[in-house]
């Protein structure tokens, strides 16, 4: 019999300690694991947007056949990168401040 009622004993604190601990899950998971697999997702796509972009640029410098045009080529080029990176961090910041646990 009583070990019976330190199973029951133990059981009821395990129950009390889960209950405690499921607000403290959530938080685990979207630190740990949501925002993560968000962060990683969205780098890769902005990488890949990026790597096209560069690949673009050096099909336009093999057809530029001035200095003008080359200028011109590396200014578009640079711009955009300037506007995507901009970008890019205000939708990470975004993306963080979702992410994030409320206290």
């Amino acid at each position: 019999m009583e070990t019976q009622a330190i199973n029951s004993e133990v059981q009821n604190a395990q129950n009390k300690f889960m209950a405690a601990a499921a607000p403290l899950q959530e938080v685990w998971r979207q630190t740990w694991i949501e925002w993560p697999v968000a962060l990683a997702s969205e780098s890769l796509r902005f990488a890949a947007h990026r790597l096209r972009a560069h690949s673009d640029f050096y099909g336009k410098l093999q057809s530029c056949g001035s200095v003008p045009e080359l200028i011109e080529a590396h200014s578009d080029f640079m711009r955009g990168a300037f506007d995507d990176y901009g970008s890019e961090a205000s939708k990470v910041i975004k993306d963080a401040t979702k992410h994030t646990p409320a206290a």
